[in-house]
């Protein structure tokens, strides 16, 4: 129940935040509820449903930092004996423009708060990243100062991420994205992942329908579908 009780509290939070942030406010919030939690195109609610949600502050000098946080069950899915259920994540960073060019260099930390049997590998991640936009195309390199997620000397782990997101028509936005993870001393275990999808805003809303796969043969990356619904306040 301790994860539904963070949940409730989390969704209360946020939607009373509407009420409170101007909208040239540097603070955000944003609330989200998915019928699946893929990250890097893994699920992490063996595909059922998530509810998440965070907090941003953003200053006019490029400087950033929030928290954002939802329910995962990867950790306790793999061992029984994990008592874990939520993932925060933490992060800090600046951003400007050079020309044309967007820049965004930051820190991000994974925390999955909970209790681990003895000789676990504690999947908190530290991540370094630098993010490079124009126009409608992105790219973004994430490096690891810590061990992957939970992987055995997977230090200064890679993942390179090439998205675009391109506005056809008033709300509607079409988005694609190709992922590939290196994993440091993992022998074979590197992969690619790709999102294709749309997003369609309206009442405030944002409505998102993607299908997500992986050249992983295992049942929590194989191709998918996943709905979601959004709202940044």
């Amino acid at each position: 129940m301790h994860h539904r009780i963070i949940a409730s509290a989390l969704t209360a939070a946020l939607l009373g935040a509407g009420s409170a942030f101007a909208e040239d406010s540097p603070f955000s919030a944003n609330v989200s509820i998915v019928s699946d939690y893929a990250y890097r195109g893994w699920s992490q609610t063996n595909e059922r449903p998530a509810l998440q949600g965070g907090f941003d502050f953003a200053h006019d000098s490029g400087f950033y930092v929030g928290v954002w946080g939802s329910n995962v069950s990867w950790l306790s899915d793999a061992d029984p004996d994990v008592s874990n259920s939520l993932e925060l994540d933490i992060y800090a960073g600046y951003t400007m423009e050079l020309g044309p060019i967007g820049v965004d260099i930051g820190l991000l930390q994974y925390y999955y708060p909970g209790s681990y049997p003895k000789g676990f590998n504690d999947p908190d991640t530290l991540e370094g990243y630098v993010g490079l936009s124009w126009e409608f195309l992105s790219f973004k390199y994430s490096h690891s100062f810590t061990d992957l997620f939970g992987f055995e000397d997977s230090k200064n782990s890679q993942y390179y991420d090439l998205s675009a997101a391109y506005e056809v028509t008033d709300g509607l936005t079409l988005e694609a994205h190709y992922g590939y993870q290196r994993i440091e001393g993992s022998g074979n275990d590197d992969y690619k992942d790709w999102k294709v999808g749309a997003t369609y805003s309206a009442g405030g809303f944002d409505f998102g329908l993607h299908y997500v796969d992986t050249d992983v043969d295992d049942d929590l990356a194989d191709g998918r579908v996943i709905l979601s619904v959004s709202r940044a306040f």
